[in-house]
């Protein structure tokens, strides 16, 4: 049986990517210029009409900080024209073609796509769903089995064949806590499970905090996994949440012990006494660093006992403090600061970002970004001819899988499609994964024989080998901004690659103008008195001595380097003898040395070989920095030479 699938044209990576950037760069202009009519440009490039918005958007790429004025944009038209211009001579050049600004185009897109699914796809999911659980506490019972993170599947086999028993006998009536009793790990001689405070979204592990909000009041679950070892749970109650209160107190260990201190507090408060100066003269929980006793904000979140969080969820906001009340914790005089809450969406949402960091909910990997894109639109499964395959599977029991017949055309049917009403624009062909292609990889992959053990999971393993080389286009549907992200990085690109041959690279540099540019300009170009030098650098001094003796005796550097190991060397000339080391050149008599100068706070020795006279330079020694000096002659000839060849024009007056 053989591996296939239908698809319109083999696919790779690298096509979608090469198709998608020579089909998305100059399609905006071509279409935008069959609507357009010469009053509404403010700018043509080789019979194309530039738009206002068009400069309006390039402006605001480049200065995101600065406000577009109609000066500024004025100003700005002939760079974006003149940018328009270089994408066209670029594209005319070939430029675009090149496998190397492909790869590199590649490169940015596969390195830039995964991050959009995760913070503006799964991290928006795993916010809204934090927000969701927001609204909502709840009280819950569960038993535990404590297994460590590295457990054997045996040892998890056997925890979940315990607690599935003890589901089974808790569902037939069995009381939870002999059931806790029984069943769960001990810690300090106490079960590790038993009944929780309330709780609402991010006082627990994530793994126990979904199973709980996923379970309806009063069931029990199956056995849940999470850092702690494997749970059974059961939602008790749900109720609203409690919006956390921000709360002060007045501490006393005892009630009864502290008495007379509670009363003479109380009474300093009736007298007027500022909060701040009776927490600091009775509290027993006083700090100079919160000196108005400051709990901060309390809430059902597992921090405190119930008793004691509705103890301040009952304190009246219309009174200045209340108390004094006895807690498991002690005795407190309390003060309601206030009542948390959101005066907008946006800022709720903030917060619960602040809480999902700080609780590092947002780790997410590959699997997560697969499970994602399994997950969309993009990935159409077939459920009759699921169901028709499932059954197959059925069938076939007592059977090999490899023995078992696949008659046509079920074998060709389609079980997953992979497709976009959009991928056409992007000249990407969609995807067909037929039955027996499917087949064919149970069988090699999972090494399955037995149909019966087919899992349901691996449908979604399948698909997932197939996703990867479409991630950028569907990045690219998915996310509007980071289809324009991508057209920007291939026009900056292609731009770059552009000035790069035309202007900035020596190799391509008309040897004959440089040379011209230097017979012109001969006394600029000469050496002033130069020193030759040789510098020797080591951290330790010893080592650096024992390298100054080697170099005396030969007066060469052959081997020095390789002789001491961490030793810096250099011989080179210099005109420029300001700073340290250098400085100490002009001191010296050729054939002389020093030590007492530094390289990078490392001991160092240098030595003067001789003092060069000034002279003129060579044409060589002069090539790079007349090839410099010519840079702005060279981009004011450029600009010209595009102006005429692609007949721009520039209508600044219609920038208002």
């Amino acid at each position: 049986m053989r591996l296939s699938f239908r698809a319109r044209q083999p696919i790779t990576f690298s096509a979608v990517l090469l198709a998608l950037a020579i089909s998305i760069i100059f399609k905006p202009a071509l279409i935008q210029a069959q609507f357009l009519t010469d009053r509404d440009a403010v700018a043509f490039v080789g019979g194309e009409p530039i738009t206002l918005s068009e400069v309006r958007t390039f402006y605001a790429q480049n200065y995101p900080l600065d406000t577009a004025h109609r000066d500024s944009l004025r100003s700005f038209l002939k760079d974006y024209v003149i940018f328009r211009a270089k994408l066209l001579e670029a594209e005319q050049m070939g430029l675009d073609q090149n496998p190397a600004y492909n790869e590199e185009v590649s490169s940015f897109a596969e390195t830039t796509a995964p991050s959009y699914w995760i913070e503006k796809g799964i991290k928006n999911e795993i916010v809204d769903r934090f927000l969701e659980k927001r609204t909502s506490e709840l009280k819950v019972q569960h038993l535990l089995i404590r297994l460590r993170q590295d457990a054997t599947v045996r040892q998890l086999n056997e925890a979940s064949e315990t607690l599935l028993q003890a589901r089974n006998e808790w569902l037939n009536g069995a009381s939870f806590d002999s059931l806790n009793n029984a069943i769960s790990s001990k810690v300090n001689g106490r079960p590790a499970g038993g009944e929780l405070p309330w709780f609402s979204a991010g006082a627990t592990v994530i793994d126990f905090e979904d199973a709980a909000y996923g379970l309806p009041v009063s069931t029990i679950s199956e056995p849940i996994r999470t850092q702690f070892g494997l749970h059974l749970i059961m939602v008790l109650e749900k109720r609203p949440t409690h919006p956390a209160r921000e709360v002060s107190h007045v501490f006393f260990r005892d009630a009864k012990a502290d008495s007379v201190q509670i009363d003479e507090a109380m009474q300093a408060l009736t007298n007027g006494t500022p909060w701040s100066e009776v927490v600091q003269r009775y509290s027993a929980a006083a700090n100079p660093a919160s000196p108005g006793g400051s709990m901060g904000f309390v809430g059902y979140d597992m921090r405190y006992a119930d008793s004691f969080v509705d103890l301040v969820m009952n304190l009246d906001p219309s009174q200045p403090y209340e108390g004094p009340f006895e807690s498991q914790y002690g005795a407190h005089i309390l003060r309601l600061d206030s009542v948390q809450q959101y005066q907008t969406v946006d800022e709720e949402r903030e917060d619960a970002i602040a809480t999902l960091e700080r609780l590092a909910y947002f780790q997410v990997d590959d699997e997560d970004i697969d499970n994602r894109l399994l997950n969309t639109d993009f990935v159409q499964k077939n459920e009759e001819v699921l169901d028709a395959f499932n059954q197959w599977l059925l069938e076939g029991e007592g059977q090999s899988l490899s023995d078992m017949e696949i008659l046509e055309p079920f074998s060709y049917e389609v079980l997953v499609r992979l497709d976009h009403p959009r991928f056409q624009e992007f000249d990407v062909p969609s995807l067909e994964l037929t039955v027996s292609s499917y087949v064919d990889w149970v069988i090699q992959q999972k090494e399955a024989s037995n149909p019966m053990d087919v899992s349901p999971r691996w449908l979604d393993e399948y698909i997932k080998e197939y996703l990867r080389p479409y991630l950028i286009p569907m990045t690219r549907i998915q996310f509007a901004d980071f289809n324009t992200s991508l057209i920007q990085y291939e026009r900056g690109l292609l731009v770059f690659n552009y000035n790069d041959q035309a202007l900035w690279n020596p190799s391509y540099a008309d040897t004959t103008a440089v040379q011209a540019h230097y017979g012109a300009n001969r006394e600029a170009y000469q050496f002033d008195t130069r020193y030759h030098y040789t510098l020797l650098s080591h951290p330790q001094d010893s080592v650096l001595m024992q390298a100054v003796e080697e170099f005396e005796q030969n007066m060469s550097m052959t081997d020095l380097a390789e002789q001491f190991e961490n030793l810096y060397a250099v011989e080179d000339s210099t005109q420029f003898v300001e700073s340290l080391p250098w400085a100490e050149l002009p001191m010296l008599s050729p054939g002389e040395g020093t030590y007492g100068v530094k390289v990078q706070d490392k001991p160092a020795w240098i030595y003067l070989h001789s003092v060069l006279a000034p002279r003129f330079m060579t044409f060589e020694e002069a090539f790079m920095r007349a090839f410099n000096d010519m840079q702005p002659d060279l981009e004011e000839s450029l600009e010209a030479y595009l102006m005429q060849k692609y007949e721009i024009k520039m209508k600044p007056r219609r920038i208002r």
